[in-house]
């Protein structure tokens, strides 16, 4: 019985060490993504919000134009 005892705190041991691991192996790559990552002014330009105003002076033209 006492082997079987040993036997699951070591399992307890290496699941813990591996989580541990893991998690400071994902800390570590979001840390250097974040300090390396860089935004070029051409992205920042296509990334921009749109206006939420809505032109009403093309909208009436739109509606008032001909159509054949």
């Amino acid at each position: 019985m006492n082997k079987e005892r040993d036997t699951d705190r070591d399992i307890l041991l290496l699941s813990v060490f591996t989580f541990m691991t893991v998690g400071l192996w994902i800390f570590f790559e979001l840390v250097k993504t974040a300090k390396t990552t860089t935004v070029t002014t051409n992205v920042q330009q296509i990334i921009t919000p749109f206006s939420p105003k809505i032109d009403t002076d093309i909208l009436n033209t739109l509606s008032t134009r001909r159509t054949y």
